[in-house]
């Protein structure tokens, strides 16, 4: 897993996303809310071809891997639009651009699903009950999550962020946790996997949480990753010793394309070009 940064631009957001279609949105979900209330055998009906034409921008994002696992969606496995909060619990957060983001079909459906484990206190929902009137309802619109693009406006991104900070969420989002401040990485050259380990003791729990909600360590991964990391090392241990000809130009160069956003689990090459 690797940082990610989320572009905002009104060429690249589709305008659904955005204000004023998003306030109509947020009042249709807050509408829902409240009918489940007074009748929660009617469950909110979520709209997936809304949310599916953010895949496109996500995925190059994501430098056509998986958000989480790093394995290229391409050749491996189909990706999706993930909820990063599942939208079940986070029922505001269905139609929230910044709760999208694009994860291979093992580490989303078979692994993750709508688990989402948590430290502290639930991401509040919206004040919804019973008896909210269509006027207050209203007045909520546009004040329950952030626009991707006016970030500072009404409910801004900051304050997004905020609540995922104070939330204390197990599961990394790599578009506002650093992975690389929990994440270490070890080999074993025995039985040829390379597996992610906590980077710091205090940080266990959240590999221990990736490993359960992403999968990040089935064995598909921890092969595929030591395949990698392998060359990575014969890569790194030749050139210093090579004679100045023109293959060590080519060594380097593909040094620094296993290290790029755009490579099959750059976090582990970047963590083993440190170590190397």
């Amino acid at each position: 897993m690797i940082p990610l940064e989320r572009k905002r631009t009104t060429e690249i957001i589709p305008s659904k996303f955005r204000n004023p279609y998003k306030k109509r949105k947020d009042k249709e979900l807050m509408i829902a809310h409240r009918a489940f209330l007074n009748n929660p055998g009617k469950k909110i009906v979520f709209k997936s071809s809304f949310w599916k034409t953010a895949k496109t921008q996500l995925k190059k994002e994501s430098n056509n891997k998986c958000a989480y696992c790093e394995a290229n969606t391409a050749l491996v496995a189909h990706g999706d639009v993930e909820h990063y909060r599942p939208k079940d619990t986070y029922w505001w957060l269905a139609y929230t651009y910044d709760n999208f983001l694009y994860a291979c079909q093992i580490c989303n459906q078979s692994y993750k699903s709508d688990n989402f484990p948590i430290e502290s206190n639930q991401y509040p929902p919206p004040p919804i009950t019973v008896n909210t009137t269509d006027q207050e309802i209203n007045q909520l619109v546009g004040n329950i999550s952030p626009d991707p693009i006016d970030i500072t406006l009404n409910y801004g991104l900051q304050r997004y962020i905020d609540e995922h900070r104070l939330e204390m969420a197990l599961l990394l989002n790599p578009y506002f946790d650093d992975p690389t401040a929990y994440f270490a990485y070890e080999a074993d050259d025995t039985i040829e996997e390379v597996r992610i380990i906590p980077s710091k003791p205090e940080y266990f729990k959240y590999v221990e949480a990736a490993e359960k909600y992403y999968g990040i360590n089935r064995i598909e991964l921890k092969n595929a990753r030591y395949s990698i990391y392998r060359i990575f090392r014969i890569l790194k241990t030749v050139y210093p010793i090579l004679p100045d000809i023109p293959e060590k130009n080519e060594i380097k160069n593909r040094i620094h394309d296993m290290l790029s956003d755009r490579q099959v689990f750059a976090g582990m090459t970047r963590y083993f070009d440190n170590k190397i």
